[in-house]
């Protein structure tokens, strides 16, 4: 009898062990994590209000957007410079550096930068980057981030006639495009524009 009940203990004791260990097993199990991202989906509004910022590295000039002046018809990339005093193809200031588009529509305006020193100022500009980034799909820029590399002569005021196009199925009502503007010698724009300048394509080729 006693045997019996030994064996009787022993089996239950096995079976209360089983069981401890198998929902141990299942408390430790690793949880699985959704890979699922939120996808992010802008609404189309019927205005979009466009930033233009800049910022600068070994720069001591300061860029403007500014209004067409009106008196003069001038296309897309137009490139040069006036000397103080001197008619000027270029207007007001644009206010808050904003510019406000429909979907589907373009505006040119002029980038503009004074140079009130008595040296040339020479400088390139690092391609642009758009936020929120969600809202950069179907916008064009086509502004001075082109391989290329400026020069702003002494006591003139530089401009180039720049142009921004939205395709009609843009999504977002808000964009902020910044660029970097860089400081660089004359001796580093004339050696790229001899090499690099030739082999690497411009936006405006």
């Amino acid at each position: 009898m006693v045997r019996l009940f030994c064996k009787l203990t022993s089996v239950i004791c096995f079976f209360v062990l089983m069981f401890a260990f198998s929902c141990g097993e299942e408390g430790e199990r690793p949880k699985v994590l959704s890979t699922d991202t939120p996808i992010s989906n802008p609404t189309k509004a019927s205005k979009v209000s466009i930033f233009i910022k800049w910022e600068t590295t070994k720069l001591p000039l300061k860029m403007e957007i500014r209004e067409p002046s009106g008196a003069q018809s001038l296309a897309l990339w137009t490139t040069g410079s006036v000397k103080e005093g001197k008619r000027a193809p270029f207007g007001d200031l644009i206010p808050e550096d904003k510019l406000v588009l429909k979907p589907g529509s373009k505006k040119q305006f002029l980038l503009v930068m004074q140079n009130p020193t008595d040296s040339p100022v020479y400088f390139f500009a690092a391609p642009h980057s758009a936020i929120p980034v969600e809202h950069s799909f179907g916008f064009k820029f086509k502004c001075l981030c082109v391989n290329h590399a400026f020069s702003v002569p002494p006591k003139e005021t530089w401009y180039r006639v720049v142009e921004i196009r939205l395709a009609p199925d843009f999504l977002g009502d808000e964009l902020t495009l910044t660029h970097n503007l860089i400081g660089i010698s004359r001796e580093r724009m004339l050696e790229f524009e001899k090499s690099a300048g030739k082999s690497i394509p411009s936006e405006m080729d």
